[in-house]
C-alpha cells in the first residue's frame, strides 16, 4: 500500500465528485472494453488474476472522502472479488454487438461495495460470436484517462514501475517565462461561451446517450504538420457544425484536457490535467484544421506543460482553483470535452491477446458532449457521450468520419 494516512485531494477531484446527481450511476465512469477471443473466464479467475496486481495501482486502493470539511484520499483494504462481476448479454447481431455492449456497460450500476474505491471489472459475453470482453470502469474522480492506461498496463499487461518525480523537480525555476501564459490559459478556460441552439426539451431530458466509431488506423488519421489531437479536434469541429450548426456570430468552445505528466511519469492518485480552451472554428476543412492547429500550437511550447502544472498546484490557492474548476465544469463555459488517450503497451489475459480496445467517455452534467479518441496497437476508436440526451448522438460517428475524409481530401498546409 502506498499511503497509511489520508492524502489531500486536488481541486479537480473535488469538482468532479461534486457533479452528481446523475441519471445513471456509472455516467461519470471512464470505461474501456478489452475485446478478446475464445471462452470467457469466470469472475473468480479474473479476481485471482488482478488481486496481486492491485498494489501496483494506488488509484484503485484509495477512496475519496471528506473529514472535517477537508477532502482527501483514504487508503482502503480492497478485495478484488468485490469489484468483479459478469455481464451476460442475450446475444445480438454481429454488426450491433459493440454498440449493445457499450450501451449496457454505461447502464450497468457500479459493482464496488458502498464506501469502497469506485472501480470495477465486468466480464462481458454474448455481444459477438467467439468474443468476450474485460471492461475496466473507474470513476473519473479516481483517475483520468492517462492514469487509466497505466492501470490497464499493470492489470492486463507487463507494465514496469513508472517514474515518480517530486512536483517541483526541475519545473518552477526554468519555466518562469511560461507562467504568465499558463495562468492566462486557465483563466480563458473559465470564460463563458455561447451554447449550441439546443432545444430546451433535449437539455431537460437527462437520459444519457452514447455512440462509438468502428476501428480506424491511426496512420490514416494523422496529417502532415498536425498532432493526432489537433486532427481529432478539427474533425470534431466539422462534425459538430454539420450535426448542430455552430452559431456563426458567437464563439463556442470546448475543453481539451492536457496531461500534466511527463513521458513515463505516473502520479499516484486523482486527476492530473489542465483544462485548455479551444474555440471551435467553422468553414472549409483545411481552414478548420489550420485554425485548430494555430490555437493549440502554444500548448506544445517547451516547458508550457510544467508551467501549467506549477500554476495549478502550487501558485493558485485551493479556493480559487476550486472556483475555477466549478465554473469550467458548469456547462456555461464548456460545451464539450474533447480528449485523446493512447495505450502504449500490448494487453492480454492469461496469454490471450487483446484484439481491440473500445472506450466510453464519462458524461458530465452540464456538458453537451464528451468525446474521446483512444488509440491502441495502431488502431483507434472515437466515442461520443451526452449527459443530456442530445438528439442524434448516434449520427456523430459518421459525421466525424466524413469530416476526416474532408480533411484528407483537402490540400492541408503544414501547421508546424
Amino acid at each position: 500500500m502506498y499511503a497509511k494516512t489520508a492524502l489531500l485531494a486536488q481541486a479537480g477531484d473535488v469538482v468532479l465528485m461534486d457533479m452528481a446527481p446523475l441519471t445513471h450511476a456509472a455516467q461519470m465512469y471512464i470505461s474501456t472494453a478489452l475485446i478478446l477471443e475464445g471462452e470467457a473466464p469466470g469472475a473468480a479467475e479474473v479476481a485471482d488474476h488482478i488481486a496481486p496486481r492491485l498494489r501496483r495501482v494506488p488509484g484503485l486502493l484509495h477512496r475519496y472522502a471528506e473529514r472535517a470539511g477537508r477532502p482527501g484520499w483514504q487508503p482502503q483494504q480492497v478485495r478484488a472479488a468485490d469489484h468483479v462481476a459478469v455481464l451476460e448479454l442475450g446475444g445480438v447481431d454481429a454488426g450491433e454487438g459493440i454498440d449493445v455492449l457499450m450501451r449496457e456497460v454505461r447502464r450497468r450500476p457500479p459493482v464496488s461495495p458502498e464506501g469502497a474505491p469506485m472501480w470495477d471489472v465486468l466480464i462481458a459475453t454474448g455481444f459477438a460470436p467467439d468474443r468476450w470482453a474485460l471492461v475496466l470502469r473507474c470513476h473519473h474522480t479516481q483517475m483520468d484517462g492517462g492514469a487509466i492506461t497505466h492501470a490497464l498496463d499493470h492489470l492486463f499487461g507487463d507494465g514496469t514501475a513508472a517514474v515518480r518525480r517530486p512536483l517541483l523537480s526541475g519545473a518552477l525555476r526554468p519555466e518562469l517565462r511560461n507562467l504568465p501564459s499558463a495562468a492566462a490559459s486557465i483563466l480563458r478556460a473559465a470564460r463563458p461561451t455561447s451554447p449550441w441552439p439546443a432545444p430546451k426539451a433535449a437539455l431537460n431530458e437527462g437520459a444519457a446517450t452514447y455512440a462509438v466509431t468502428g476501428p480506424l488506423d491511426v496512420e490514416h488519421i494523422k496529417q502532415p504538420g498536425a498532432t493526432l489531437t489537433q486532427v481529432f479536434a478539427a474533425c470534431f469541429a466539422l462534425a459538430a457544425d454539420s450535426w448542430w450548426p455552430l452559431p456563426g456570430d458567437r464563439e463556442v468552445h470546448v475543453v481539451v484536457p492536457m496531461d500534466l505528466r511527463e513521458p513515463g511519469e505516473q502520479r499516484a492518485l486523482g486527476n492530473h490535467f489542465a483544462p485548455m480552451r479551444l474555440a471551435l472554428p467553422a468553414g472549409e476543412a483545411d481552414q478548420v484544421l489550420r485554425e485548430t492547429g494555430v490555437q493549440m500550437a502554444a500548448w506544445q511550447r517547451p516547458g508550457f506543460r510544467a508551467a501549467l502544472d506549477v500554476t495549478i498546484r502550487r501558485i493558485t490557492p485551493f479556493p480559487a482553483t476550486l472556483a475555477l474548476g466549478k465554473r469550467i465544469s458548469s456547462g456555461t463555459c464548456c460545451r464539450a470535452v474533447v480528449s485523446s488517450v493512447r495505450s502504449k503497451n500490448p494487453l492480454s489475459f492469461n496469454g490471450s491477446p487483446v484484439l481491440d480496445l473500445v472506450p466510453a467517455a464519462p458524461t458530465f452534467p452540464g456538458h453537451a458532449l464528451s468525446c474521446l479518441l483512444w488509440s491502441y496497437q495502431g488502431r483507434a476508436r472515437v466515442a461520443f457521450g451526452s449527459h443530456t440526451s442530445m438528439p442524434g448522438v448516434g449520427a456523430l460517428p459518421g459525421a466525424w468520419e466524413q469530416a476526416l475524409k474532408s480533411i484528407q481530401a483537402g490540400q492541408v498546409p503544414s501547421l508546424g
